[in-house]
Order: C-alpha cells, then structure tokens, then sequence
C-alpha cells in the first residue's frame, strides 16, 4: 500500500547551537497507542512529525534526485546509501519538508554495508529524523518505507510487515548480510537511502533495495543499531 502525505512545515528549526553527535539507539521503541477508529490516522502524524523532517533528497548533478538519506544530526550529518551516490564525492542534498538545497561532502563509504556518511556544508539546526532500536522489533511488526517521489513537501509511505532479520541482498557489488527484510516497496530513487519507520516513526532501518512487483514486494533495510554503530565509526574514523 502507497500514498502520499503532505505537509508545509519547514525543514530547518530550533536553536542555533547545532549536535554533531550520532544518536545511539533507544534502549526500547516507543509505544503505539493506536486511533480510537483504527484508521492509523496518528500513525501517519508520528511518520510526519518523527521522520519527514530528516529525510532529503540527494541529487545528481544534474539535479534530478538519485536516491533519498536521512538527517543523523543537527549539525548536518547525513546518512544513506553507497549506491545513491553513484561514485560522486559531492553531492546536493534538498532537504524534502523545506526544499532548501545544500552542498555535501562524502565523509567516508563502508561498502561492506553499502552505507556513506554525507556531511553538509553551510546551515545549522537541521532537524534529525528520531531513531528507534531495530532489536526492540518483532517479527510482523508493521513497518513503513517513508520515500518521496521527488517533489518537495512530499512523501511516500510503503507499508509492510517485518518478515526477517537475516535477509541477504547483493549490491554495488557486494553480499549484504542480516538485512530486515519486510513486505514494504522500496523503490530506487524514492526509498532507497530513506528510512524504514515503525508504528511510532522511529526509523528502525535503512533502505537498502526492494524486489517484486504488483501486491508483492519485498523490502531490504540495514538495521539502525548496525547503521549507526557504521556511522559512529566513520565519523570516529575520519576525525583522527
């Protein structure tokens, strides 16, 4: 199942003092309290106020959007896939809720993982998506690949159920391993590079590449707790 969510709040807010610090993740995942009707209404609200702000663009030099990734800090530190930078070391990234465009600089690529840190250049307060714990996530958990179509102010959200936590994928040439693998599309270009989200839009994944067609898909993401620990240890890595 797919739609689009819209929202007109900004991409950029609060505070000038900016973290530089990569979350860790939670000890356990929020709560989901759902609607009174069932309609999963207030789950739509946490994606858009949890993740939607952190999720941007990453754009071809040519401007045209090559794949998505999300906000880690908010000094600006932004994590998505090896394969949405196409080999590039700078890169635009638009952030998708303000659609303010922004220089970035590849940080460093661990392709065991097919995951690149992004630094971006200029700006300040940049709002992070919230990060949830991939562990604290049975299986059937109901999950949501949040994409955007290229458009800004505009989101898609895949929704699936959580189906494994040892896919295996082959990418850029390389075997990924220990994947979450669920029933969400994810598409290259919209979702690849974005964030996997649970009920409460704490991203418990990054996505990685999907299979299928139809009613039936199947979705790849790189568990947070692995994605960042990735991320901590590029960034620890480069700042020697």
């Amino acid at each position: 199942m797919a739609f689009a969510a819209f929202a007109a709040a900004g991409g950029l807010s609060g505070p000038a003092r900016a973290s530089s610090v990569i979350p860790s993740p939670p000890q356990e995942n929020k709560v989901f309290v759902e609607d009174d009707d069932g309609t999963g209404a207030d789950n739509q609200a946490n994606i858009l106020r949890s993740a939607a702000p952190g999720l941007v663009h990453v754009l071809s030099g040519r401007g045209t959007p090559t794949g998505a990734g999300v906000i880690l800090t908010a000094s600006g530190v932004v994590l998505t896939t090896a394969q949405v930078l196409q080999g590039a070391h700078r890169v635009t990234v638009r952030v998708v809720l303000s659609g303010r465009s922004f220089q970035a600089r590849l940080v460093r690529t661990d392709a065991a993982h097919d995951l690149s840190l992004l630094q971006i250049d200029g700006g300040s307060a940049f709002r992070p998506v919230t990060v949830g714990n991939s562990r604290d996530l049975g299986l059937g958990a109901a999950v949501t690949a949040v994409g955007t179509s290229g458009l800004t102010k505009t989101f898609t959200l895949d929704v699936g159920n959580l189906a494994s936590r040892a896919g295996v994928l082959a990418s850029g040439g390389q075997r990924l391993t220990g994947l979450l693998v669920s029933t969400t599309r994810v598409l290259p270009v919209e979702e690849i590079g974005g964030p996997l989200v649970n009920l409460s839009g704490q991203t418990v994944g990054i996505d990685v590449g999907g299979t299928g067609s139809g009613l039936n898909h199947t979705g790849f993401a790189v568990p947070i707790n692995e994605a960042l620990a990735v991320a901590r240890q590029i960034q620890a890595t480069h700042s020697r």
